[in-house]
């Protein structure tokens, strides 16, 4: 019997996947066992992972995509270990990181828990990055989402996943926020503060429907209205934030803008109005700032590990890129200012 089952949802990204497959297979002191779920793809992805010839890899296929919490669900369906880890088919995982989690949750009791993760760019450069919360922090998940990684950076009892009822289908963008609240009523959060997980930051990476999105975050609003007034928290504007600050680093200028434009509106935010016209007439320097800010709230050995196990990987962005990798920023090389 493994001791983890990995859930990878996937769709039409071959090459992506292949790469990130390796990171799983590459997973030290741990038993496992990995469900893709083909969400619908068109491009071989079922012919190319079989090809892999990995026994501990299966592929669940959807003949017509039905979205990520909906293949997240069914690979959860299939999940025969006692524990489950998500992974979207782009990120990339450090090769310890299943068991270190299983170590902290284990070592803690909890019934699920997440660690650091850097963003790094398709040439894997570390771009930025995020510290695990806190546990005061964690207590307002109700109001923002602060487990870093998005979906790719828990591990959870697969039993707990399915007593919360796994993902809702009704979200795409925020689904693992969703989740991430009703755990944290159940059980606790174990914390390992390494850069376990690569969130990978490319154009389609993420939804540029600002309207989408919205809808998203006031069916959550409303779906947890009673955990914030149980637990004392007003209305957060971070999750549009969020969504805005995404677009400006995926280069999207106009949803850039627009989201920026609606956060003023809603939360009379007089910064959020003036980004608005940055990110539409030059992201590039905003983009850079928030960059430099994100690295510089990271300690140098933080950097260096992720760094570590990044490295090896780069070859394979080259492929991908069809262009040699740049090297390493020097935000990444010199010891972070402190902001």
């Amino acid at each position: 019997m493994p001791e983890v089952s990995v859930v990878v949802p996937t769709r039409n990204r071959r090459r992506l996947l292949l790469r990130t497959l390796g990171t799983v297979r590459a997973q030290r002191d741990v038993d496992l066992e990995v469900v893709v779920v083909d969400d619908g793809s068109a491009d071989g992805t079922a012919d190319a992972v079989a090809a892999l010839g990995d026994a501990r890899i299966t592929v669940v296929r959807h003949e017509r995509a039905g979205g990520v919490s909906a293949a997240r669900n069914a690979g959860l369906a299939s999940a025969r270990a006692p524990w489950v880890a998500f992974l979207d088919d782009d990120d990339l995982w450090a090769p310890d990181k299943l068991a270190a989690q299983l170590a902290a949750a284990k070592d803690e009791g909890a019934g699920w828990v997440c660690g650091g993760a850097v963003t790094i760019d398709r040439a894997l450069r570390i771009v930025s990055g995020q510290l695990p919360p806190s546990p005061e922090v964690v207590w307002q998940l109700p109001a923002f989402n602060s487990v870093p990684g998005g979906g790719s950076g828990t591990m959870a009892r697969t039993s707990l996943v399915r007593e919360v009822g796994g993902f809702d289908p009704a979200l795409s963008n925020i689904a693992d926020w969703d989740l991430w609240i009703r755990l944290s009523a159940q059980a606790p959060l174990a914390v390992v503060s390494r850069p376990l997980t690569a969130y990978l930051r490319h154009p389609t990476s993420l939804s540029h429907d600002l309207t989408s999105v919205r809808d998203e975050f006031d069916h959550a609003r409303r779906k947890h209205a009673g955990a914030r007034a149980a637990r004392g928290l007003p209305d957060s504007s971070r999750t549009l934030e969020w969504f805005a600050h995404r677009q400006v680093q995926a280069g999207n200028r106009r949803a850039a803008a627009r989201a920026y434009f609606d956060l003023w509106r809603r939360h009379d935010s007089r910064k959020s109005l003036r980004w608005a016209a940055v990110a539409l007439v030059a992201p590039g320097p905003l983009r850079r700032r928030r960059d430099r800010l994100s690295l510089g709230r990271l300690p140098r050995w933080w950097l260096d590990e992720a760094e570590g196990w990044l490295a090896p990987l780069r070859e394979g962005a080259m492929e991908l890129s069809g262009t040699p990798p740049p090297p390493r920023p020097a935000s990444a090389q010199r010891e972070p200012h402190q902001s």
